[in-house]
């Protein structure tokens, strides 16, 4: 009498030998509190990293972001910073560093932008493409 097939036993549906490949490694994702920065972060979780929740005076939103990272099984913190002034990034990074590790893995999500239509956008998008493309 054959057994009963179990995924298992078949090569292409085993897990994979490092189900978490991102193990060790220390992950920045800046405007990690929402959308696809939150996604990313999550994902990165999933994968083993130690997640840096990357925001700007969004504690509550990173705080939960936080959680998910930690329901996740992964480590992490919540690091805030004004991405528009050189001196916070830096202190941000240093911060990251100091309680982490050093960054292995960069996800710069964070943007600004003005909350109206497209048509609306003109000279009001300059700031936002200013401070996310650099020079």
């Amino acid at each position: 009498m054959s057994r009963p097939w179990r995924t298992r036993d078949h090569p292409l549906l085993a897990p994979p030998p490092t189900a978490r490949p991102l193990q060790g490694r220390v992950a920045l994702v800046t405007g990690a509190v929402t959308g696809m920065g939150a996604a990313t972060a999550r994902a990165l979780a999933s994968a083993g990293a130690t997640v840096a929740i990357g925001h700007y005076a969004q504690i509550d939103q990173a705080r939960t972001a936080l959680e998910e990272v930690r329901r996740l099984g992964a480590d992490g913190i919540e690091v805030s910073a004004d991405l528009t002034d050189p001196d916070a990034v830096g202190l941000m990074v240093s911060q990251v560093t100091s309680e982490v590790g050093p960054v292995d893995i960069l996800v710069n999500n964070a943007g600004a932008y003005p909350r109206m239509t497209w048509h609306e956008t003109g000279e009001a998008a300059s700031p936002t493409f200013e401070a996310t493309v650099p020079p």
